[in-house]
């Protein structure tokens, strides 16, 4: 059940992080997708799960940051484009800083 979580966890990020790549150039996308992203991890729990949304968050970010094959980019190097990308890491750094500190589960029962 836990690997599940996790799957699900790496897709809705993918979802949400190539959604907020498509939306950051609007005022209103930028934050509508800053702010789901930062509630989400929030809600999640800490541990892989979160990694796993950040992770899958990260994904179409770098690649919108990434040169088209046409020579464009998705993710412009204005403050718009600079705003998304400091939300995101702050999104992926937020998520490795709380790996370790899930709650740990007795290996047997309580002695």
């Amino acid at each position: 059940m836990r690997a599940a979580h996790v799957l699900l966890a790496l897709v809705v990020g993918a979802v949400s992080g190539a959604a907020g790549t498509v939306l950051h150039r609007q005022w209103w996308g930028l934050a509508l997708a800053l702010t789901t992203g930062l509630v989400v991890l929030a809600w999640l729990p800490p541990g892989s799960v979160r990694l796993a949304f950040a992770l899958g968050w990260w994904v179409p970010v770098l690649r919108g940051a990434l040169s088209l094959p046409s020579g464009g980019f998705l993710i412009a190097s204005d403050a718009l484009g600079w705003s998304f990308l400091a939300g995101s890491g702050v999104l992926l750094v937020t998520a490795m800083l709380t790996v370790f500190s899930a709650p740990r589960t007795a290996a047997g029962p309580p002695g």
